[in-house]
């Protein structure tokens, strides 16, 4: 276990220096996120799944509307549209819940990881496994030794697909 009181090598290289912000530590090669912006995607995220849901399940209430429009085409064609709309919305707020869930998790996992001073962490299901949940496990990990983290992977499929479209972008001047 790490020195609670030696320098945090921990931490990204922008938040060092002698007066910085954790105590020093240029050249560190730490993690940084910024928690408080990610607490702030979830807010908005939970509010459109409330609207998300209201779509899906108000369906008749907004087909309602469409009862006076005077044409029977207009009438059906609004019907096919509010249900795929509503059928739409509600598989976006279906999906936007485990976002906002994991979200969570990751906040949870980078304070957590932060406070035991977790060098490099990022919380895949295996890294958020180890983490201490508890005081038995806690006193564990203090008193006979961390686990090893896993590393982040040098080349994901998503880093590789980025990659391939920006490519597409670049200047080629």
């Amino acid at each position: 276990m790490a020195d609670p009181d030696a320098r945090n090598a921990n931490r990204a290289p922008s938040e060092g220096g002698e007066d910085g912000k954790y105590g020093g530590n240029e050249g560190a090669d730490g993690y940084k996120i910024e928690i408080a912006s990610v607490q702030g995607l979830i807010t908005p995220l939970e509010e459109s799944v409330v609207g998300a849901r209201s779509v899906k399940n108000g369906q008749e209430k907004l087909t309602a509307y469409l009862q006076h429009c005077g044409a029977p085409e207009l009438l059906q064609s609004g019907k096919g549209f509010i249900e795929a709309w509503g059928f739409g919305m509600g598989e976006l707020a279906d999906h936007a819940d485990v976002v906002v869930e994991r979200l969570y998790e990751a906040i949870a996992g980078y304070m957590l990881a932060d406070l035991l001073r977790v060098k490099d962490f990022w919380p895949s299901d295996e890294n958020m496994a180890k983490l201490p949940s508890g005081g038995a496990a806690k006193w564990s990990w203090e008193h006979v030794g961390a686990p090893e983290m896993e590393k982040r992977p040098e080349d994901s499929a998503l880093s590789k697909m980025t990659r391939k479209w920006l490519s597409e972008y670049e200047d080629e001047s």
